[in-house]
This record gives structure tokens, C-alpha cells and sequence, in this order.
């Protein structure tokens, strides 16, 4: 807590409670029902922001000041309430914006380190990482004099505008006050000036934040793509490799049976090595794509006609044939992924359970099939590669006569497999 803030705390308390009582006899004000509501929902919000942890003195206090309001309001001291209930609105401003400069600090300095990483990593350069905005030195000054600077500071001023036009109000209610209150309406506004500038400082770094998020993500896509090209690059080095000592084998099998034995040893592991590499460029293929794309591919599975991905009926709304927005994201993962590839043919085929008329059902599964080949050839598929077609309710893989089994019938199925 700031020097300042701990020299004045319970002064503005008994300060606010005594310029309170000295208007009573000039005015009869309202109940103080606003004052009490705002203050407990500043607590609350304290409380939201783990202030407990980062700003336990500010929200002590403001909780003891509510539990104070909240007594006098029973007594019936409506004016005491009131300044109390403001007293404490103002120290559970100051323990949410405390604990929230605490979080955002910490999240900044991770953030930030991050993103060095990647770039060092990398070896690219990026936007420098901007100043801490938590860190800038606050004005000094009159309330008025600090309120004007951050007006004109070009990285805050249009940030924290809340808390900023409570300051305003504060201020206002300074030069209106009377004699026995001024003191505190002072101090009120002090406080209120300073919440607003840590407001917009908060807001500052929140979209640093922001765009150290945007800059990581990227950065991750493109540290994927790389390793994908690595593993692209082993295994052409490896196929290469392969099919020289392939001929190698080819030459020596003429010579004597055990070198033909030997060679056939190596060239059966170097074979291996390949399949290894190609499935690690898959791998990372899958990865890119799914990052790129924000989903997930679809659940795949094998058998005798290759790679099957399947999408179940929960991929299209009842009776259409748009993907919804997870299937369409889920489907131009696979698109990305197929892309980065080649060599496949792919097969869309759509199927539905036997609700209804066969007409019908075979235009629906048509029409979803040609609704998936389309997003995989926007993702990136050569549209020569992939076919689509319906089969309505011709090839059930469950019971028709059980909800269950109908809706292990309605899907579409992309049929991946290696061209010959």
C-alpha cells in the first residue's frame, strides 16, 4: 500500500461520517439502499479478483467498512451509512485494481517470455515487446492536474473510462462540498484519480496481453510447420538413400546368394526407417492442421479400403445437409491434412438410417456428401482427388429397428486411400 493511502485511511473514514452528519441538518437525503448495494458489489468483485491473496489489507478494510454501513443503517443512521458505505466502495476499488495489477503483471512477464523463446527459437524477429504499462510512473499533482495527464497520455487515454468518470464525479463532488467535509471529499477523490489511473494502465496491458496471445499462437504454427518440413526433407533423404541401396543390392544379388541375403536385411530396415519418417510427417501433418484449422479431425479408423474418417448424424442439423459450425472447423482440419498429403485418392460417401422415404434419403446423403467434399476442397484438396456420392440407406453398420442403431446410420465416411 502506498505511503500515502496508509497515512489517510481511517482519517477519510471519520472525515466522510462527520462532513455526512454536518449536512443532515440542511438536507434530508434518501436512504442510503444505492450506497450499500454498490459497496457490497465492490467487495464482491475484490473477492472475484483474488484480492484476498494480493490486496488483503485493502479488502479488509473495505469489509469491515461495509459490516459498519450496514450497522448504522439498521440503527437508522442513514448519513453515517452512507459515508461508510462510500468509504468502503472506494477501498474495494483500490484492492481490485491492486490484485488486478498483480495478475496482469504476472501474466505479461510470462507471456512475454514465451514469445522470446519462440522467437529466439525461431531465429525471427517480431514487434519488441512493448513496456510495461503497469510500470509507467504515475503523475504528480492536483486530483484535477493527474486526471488531465492521463486524458492526454498517448497510450492510456482512452483506456479505464469508468473508473475515470468516477474520478470526475469525485472531483465535482470535492468543489461542492462544505467546509467540515472537504478534507474527505478531498482524500475521496485522491483515491479515485489513482484507481483510475491503474484502471487504464490494467486495461493497457490486458491488450498486450492480447496480442502477445495472437503473436504465440502464431509462432507455434509456424515452429509445426517447420518441424513438418524437417520430417518432410528426412524422409526424402531416407527414400533416396533407400533406392540406392536398393540398386546396390540389386547389383551384388548377382554375385553371390549371402550378400544378396545381407542387402535384402538392409534394404527390409531402411524400408522401416521410411515407413517411420512418412508416419512422423503425418503426425506433424495432423498437428499442423488441426492448430491451423482450431479443431480436431474427425474419429479415423482403418480397414480394408484404407483410412476411414467418419462423421456421425450429430454433424448436421435434422434433415440438412450444412455442417455445423464443429463439423465444418473438424472437417477443414482433415482437408489441411489430406492437402499436405498427396499421392490419396479420397472418397466421400454419405449415408442416412431408413426413417423415411428412400427418395429422400438418398438426396439427403447426397447432399451431405457433396457438402463435405466441397470443405475439404476449400481447404485445400485437389478437387481430381476427391469424389462424393450417396447411398441413402443401402449400407447399415447397426440395427435400424433401435434409436442407437439409427444413428450409427446416419453418417458420412471419407474413404482415404494410397492411389496405385
Amino acid at each position: 500500500m502506498s505511503a500515502s493511502f496508509a497515512q489517510f485511511r481511517h482519517a477519510l473514514h471519520a472525515l466522510l461520517a462527520t462532513g455526512v452528519l454536518a449536512l443532515a441538518g440542511c438536507a434530508s437525503l434518501p436512504p442510503p439502499s444505492n450506497e450499500l448495494s454498490a459497496a457490497r458489489q465492490a467487495v464482491a468483485f475484490a473477492e472475484g479478483v483474488d484480492a484476498d491473496q494480493y490486496a488483503a489489507d485493502d479488502l479488509d478494510t473495505a469489509r469491515r467498512g461495509l459490516q459498519a454501513a450496514e450497522a448504522a443503517f439498521e440503527r437508522g443512521r442513514n448519513n453515517d451509512a452512507r459515508a461508510l458505505a462510500q468509504a468502503a466502495t472506494v477501498d474495494a476499488d483500490t484492492a481490485f485494481v491492486r490484485a488486478r495489477s498483480r495478475t496482469s503483471r504476472a501474466a505479461l512477464r510470462k507471456l512475454q517470455a514465451e514469445v522470446d523463446d519462440l522467437r529466439s527459437r525461431l531465429h525471427v524477429e517480431g514487434v519488441p515487446n512493448a513496456a510495461d504499462p503497469l510500470d509507467l510512473p504515475v503523475p504528480q499533482g492536483t486530483p484535477e492536474e493527474r486526471l488531465q495527464a492521463l486524458d492526454s497520455d498517448p497510450l492510456l487515454g482512452s483506456l479505464g473510462q469508468f473508473e475515470r468518470l468516477k474520478a470526475r464525479q469525485a472531483i465535482a463532488d470535492q468543489a461542492m462540498a462544505g467546509r467540515s467535509s472537504r478534507q474527505a471529499a478531498a482524500e475521496l477523490s485522491q483515491r479515485r484519480v489513482y484507481i483510475a489511473e491503474q484502471a487504464a494502465r490494467i486495461d493497457a496491458a490486458s491488450r498486450e496481453i492480447e496480442r502477445l496471445k495472437r503473436e504465440r499462437a502464431d509462432l507455434r504454427v509456424e515452429a509445426s510447420r517447420r518441424d513438418a518440413e524437417r520430417a518432410r526433407a528426412e524422409a526424402e533423404q531416407l527414400r533416396l538413400q533407400a533406392q540406392l541401396q536398393a540398386e546396390e543390392a540389386q547389383r551384388l544379388q548377382e554375385r553371390t546368394q549371402q550378400a544378396e541375403a545381407a542387402l535384402d536385411g538392409a534394404v527390409t530396415q531402411q524400408q522401416d526407417q521410411v515407413e517411420s519418417a512418412r508416419a512422423r510427417e503425418a503426425a506433424l501433418a495432423r498437428k499442423e492442421a488441426e492448430l491451423t484449422a482450431g479443431a480436431s479431425l474427425p474419429p479415423v479408423r482403418t480397414d480394408a479400403r484404407g483410412e476411414v474418417f467418419s462423421l456421425d448424424g450429430n454433424a448436421f442439423a435434422s434433415g440438412q445437409a450444412e455442417l455445423t459450425a464443429d463439423a465444418l472447423a473438424s472437417v477443414r482440419a482433415l482437408g489441411i491434412y489430406l492437402a499436405a498429403l498427396p499421392g490419396r485418392s479420397i472418397q466421400v460417401v454419405g449415408h442416412t438410417d431408413s426413417q423415411g422415404a428412400a427418395a429422400a434419403n438418398q438426396a439427403l446423403s447426397e447432399r451431405r456428401a457433396q457438402q463435405v467434399r466441397a470443405t475439404l476442397v476449400a481447404a485445400g484438396l485437389d478437387r481430381g482427388w476427391v469424389s462424393a456420392r450417396g447411398v441413402g440407406s443401402a449400407q447399415p453398420v447397426a440395427d435400424n429397428g433401435s434409436a442407437a442403431g439409427r444413428a450409427k446410420n446416419r453418417r458420412v465416411e471419407v474413404i482415404v486411400s494410397k492411389r496405385p
